[in-house]
């Protein structure tokens, strides 16, 4: 099988192009650059540097042109902070741009398309009355994104979506993506107000994830979207490891639900006024943090062929480097 990847030189796209190799299969990729360190691919793996979402049509179909299947690990994540409203950002770069590039895939072609998504599509099914779409400008564009490769969906083109949860893992020339994290909690000072009672969330190795993307390609990804658990971590469990990792930089004490809604509307309150808007609304945070967005990992486990692994080492040397 000939694999397009877009995305190869991220956490992501590298691992799973490196899972794909070892399966005998063969990868062209495109990738923004830099490179983050030399000789990060194999010479067998042609590599385009670009941006996709600048590209002419007909340079992406020329890339895309003799693949039999598309990994797509490219888009804005809930992490950005961006120039109000921010919604229109998200839209364009995880919903036009995504279907763009799989519109040309079926016309180059490519008979099979996955698509890295986010856990918090299952998480709305989970949770109807939170209303996490009108709420969270990035929820909202990877709902759209879900329902638009799924309608896409058809007998000469098999497309779905991996539902993504919190990811670990590392890779060369790359700071791990949770270095946002250890700087937001050096911020807030030597005492850290969370959730240490109530809450928790699903968690996979970049791993697992290659491991899933691999084995959702080389069968059918089948028209659905695809939960991708590895094991289901409190908060209370998770954080003093973060907190171990900082060298006890930082004291954990556990804020009701009340009381971090409160700091959560006065952070937004300041984004506002800077004309600033996040992801993932701050004034409705608490409602995701404080319940368990856990993922039974066993039904795509047994349909993808991806197993168990050490999540809880892959958060320790992911954190170390971010430290």
């Amino acid at each position: 099988m000939k694999v397009f990847i877009v995305g190869g030189t991220g956490l992501l796209g590298w691992h799973t192009l490196n899972e794909l190799l070892a399966r005998g299969h063969s990868v062209s990729t495109v990738a923004l650059p830099p490179l983050p360190v030399e000789k990060l691919l194999p010479d067998s793996v042609p590599c385009a540097l670009g941006n996709i979402f600048t590209m002419k049509d007909d340079e992406l179909l020329a890339l895309l042109r003799g693949h039999d299947a598309l990994f797509y690990a490219a888009g804005l994540d809930d992490r950005a902070v961006l120039d109000a409203p921010a919604y229109p950002k998200f839209h364009e770069a995880n919903v036009i741009q995504c279907e763009r590039v799989l519109a040309l895939a079926r016309r180059a072609g490519i008979r099979k398309a996955l698509v890295c998504g986010s856990y918090f599509t299952y998480c709305d099914g989970l949770w109807p009355s939170l209303k996490l779409g009108q709420r969270h400008p990035y929820i909202r564009s990877r709902l759209e994104q879900k329902r638009a490769v799924l309608a896409m969906h058809g007998p000469d083109f098999s497309t779905g979506v991996l539902e993504l949860p919190y990811i670990f893992g590392t890779m060369p020339g790359r700071k791990p993506l949770w270095t946002f994290l250890i700087e937001m909690l050096r911020n807030m000072g030597r005492v850290v107000f969370f959730p240490l009672r109530h809450g928790g969330t699903a968690m996979v190795t970049v791993k697992q994830v290659a491991q899933a993307a691999a084995g959702a390609l080389e069968g059918s990804p089948g028209g659905r979207a695809w939960p991708i658990g590895g094991i289901n971590m409190a908060w209370s469990e998770f954080l003093p490891m973060v907190q171990s990792s900082m060298g006890g930089a930082i004291r954990l004490v556990h804020a009701p639900k009340f009381v971090f809604t409160l700091g959560c509307k006065a952070l937004e309150s300041k984004l506002r006024k800077l004309g600033k808007e996040g992801g993932l609304s701050l004034g409705h945070l608490a409602d995701i943090l404080y319940r368990d967005a856990y993922i039974d990992p066993e039904p795509s486990m047994k349909a993808l062929g991806y197993g168990p692994d050490d999540v809880r080492l892959a958060i320790k040397d992911a954190i170390d480097q971010c430290v």
